[in-house]
Parts: C-alpha cells; structure tokens; sequence
C-alpha cells in the first residue's frame, strides 16, 4: 500500500513538473517571438526613415542640377540649345558645356548614397549605369501643347526610395505605383518625381520648359 501510495506520488510530481516544463517553453517561445518582431519593427522603421532620407537627398540632386541649367541659360546658353549643348556626362568640348566643369562651377557632382540605388557595385565614369548613373536630358512633348520640355533623369533609382519621392513631389501615397515611363509622366502633368517598374526606376524633373529638339 504504500509502495502504490509513493507511485501515485511520484506521478503526480512527475506530472507538475512536466506543466512547469511546457509552460515555460510556452512563455520562451512568446519571448522570442516578441523580440523577433520588435526588431523587425525597428528595422522597418530604419528602412523607412532611411528611405525618406534618401527621397530627399535625391530631390536636392534635381533642385541642384535645375539650379545649374538655369545658370547655364542665365549665362547665355539658349534654352532649345540645352539639350544638345548642356552635358551631364562627359567633359566640355565647345560648344558643349559640361555641367560639372570645375572651371564654371556651376554644379559639383553629387555623390549618391549607397542606399539610395538598387545597384552599388560600380564607380561614376561615363560608360557605367551603376553607383553614378548614366544620367540625361531627354525632350518630350509638353502636357496640352506641341512645346518640347526637357526632362533630366536619374536612373538606378531604389523602389522604396522612387516611391518617397512620388509622396513628397506629387502627393501620393507611399505605396502608389509609380508611372510606368514618361509617357505616363506627360499625361499625369507631372513635373518630378520618379517612374519606372519592376527593379528599374528613374528620378525626374522637368528643368525646360521651352526647348526644341
């Protein structure tokens, strides 16, 4: 008898050690996934604050390169000659003028950050579309008229980057698609921002607005 009375005993023991057991397993587990999605949390909102970092640093680049073409124009350069005179790649050979000539200082290069771009493996040379894109000036008909407008585009452009510069410049949502090309940019009236789809994407902004080419 009580052989069988230290049997039950033992089970019973057995049995609050084996919930004891569980139940800290339970609250381990609870624990870790707390901590799992508290720094997934946290590094979503560093992407995202370092994605509007980056919107704006890019939105800078364009109001420093409208900047320049408006000196270039100031200085004597005609706005239908801006497209064909007025380099971003490349050295100045008259009549071309590059933008980026020390002796006119009238913009130095900007440097993009890594995080900006979907693509970072390459050094800025006029060949390469990576870390410093090829950029350029490409005229395209004007919204409601035959005017051509000159429109600057920055390539390698990072999605969650294009799409905070789509919600600062025009206004819409952070998750918004962008306009597939410009084409899409024209019929929306658009005058900055960012296109482009898939992994590709393009900064713009229209810097002439009465060129001809």
């Amino acid at each position: 008898m009580h052989y069988l009375r230290h049997r039950r005993a033992l089970r019973k023991q057995g049995g609050f050690i084996q919930g004891a057991i569980l139940f800290a397993l339970v609250i381990i587990a609870v624990v870790v996934a707390a901590f799992s999605l508290a720094n997934r949390d946290s590094q979503n909102s560093a992407d995202t604050e370092q994605a509007r970092v980056n919107a704006s640093y890019v939105l800078k680049v364009g109001n420093d390169i409208q900047t320049a073409v408006n000196r270039a124009i100031a200085d004597g350069m005609a706005p239908s000659d801006v497209n064909a005179n007025l380099l971003l790649m490349g050295a100045t050979a008259a009549p071309a003028l590059s933008i980026f000539d020390p002796d006119v200082k009238y913009l130095v290069r900007p440097q993009f950050p890594k995080t900006a771009l979907q693509v970072d493996d390459q050094p800025f040379t006029s060949t390469v579309t990576a870390r410093q894109p090829n950029w350029a000036l490409s005229a395209i008909t004007g919204v409601g008229g035959n005017d051509k407008e000159l429109v600057l585009q920055i390539p390698n452009i990072k999605q969650i980057v294009c799409q905070r510069i789509n919600a600062s410049a025009n206004g819409l949502i952070v998750v918004a698609a962008p306009p597939a090309d410009l084409a899409a940019i024209a019929t929306a009236g658009y005058r900055e921002g960012c296109f482009g789809s898939g992994t590709t994407f393009t900064y713009f902004r229209t810097v002439v607005t009465d060129a001809q080419s």
